[in-house]
């Protein structure tokens, strides 16, 4: 659909930049730049990070991304904080600031965390606390304050570790 968490959550467990720099790694880094830059630039808005979530409007579930970014083309709307910590891993500067921007400017931090998602052309929040979404931040967090420690962990794994060198040879780019 064109959404950064689906481009992004596979870095949680796997560290594609390193593992698989002319496939998986470049991906997500493209991912990182057109998100960003389609949100900034051609949306105008002031914070990026598309990806489904709860609509702001409280009405349901929607699916926003990057249309030329995905097979089903999402459409465009609610930034998610979990996308933004995602982006920890492929630009940490621009996905702190844009952290900071999202604390700032929207009333999107709780008690318990931050809520799933903001409307940024009407400052809309969705006012629910998902799981899924507070363990990407969490996950994202460790691994960019810990040198990848979530990362590292999943490629000691003996099967894990037989199928690295299968990723390394992909260029999906040449």
């Amino acid at each position: 659909g064109g959404s950064l968490f689906e481009a992004l959550m596979p870095l949680l467990v796997l560290d594609e930049l390193r593992h698989a720099p002319g496939s998986l790694g470049r991906n997500a880094l493209a991912h990182t730049e057109i998100q960003r830059r389609f949100a900034l630039e051609h949306l105008e808005y002031p914070v990026w990070g598309l990806s489904p979530s709860s609509t702001p409007a409280g009405d349901g579930y929607g699916e926003y991304g990057v249309r030329l970014l995905g097979a089903l083309g999402y459409r465009t709307g609610a930034v998610t904080p979990h996308a933004a910590a995602l982006a920890l891993l492929t630009e940490p500067a621009a996905a702190t600031a844009n952290l900071r921007q999202l604390a700032e400017r929207y009333p999107l931090y709780g008690d318990f965390g931050f809520y799933d998602a903001v409307d940024p052309k009407t400052g809309q929040v969705a006012h629910n606390y998902l799981a899924l979404d507070q363990s990407m931040i969490l996950i994202a967090l460790a691994n960019h304050l810990r040198d990848g420690v979530i990362q590292t962990y999943f490629a000691a794994d003996p099967i894990i570790q037989r199928v690295l060198p299968l990723l390394a040879a992909e260029r999906f780019f040449d």
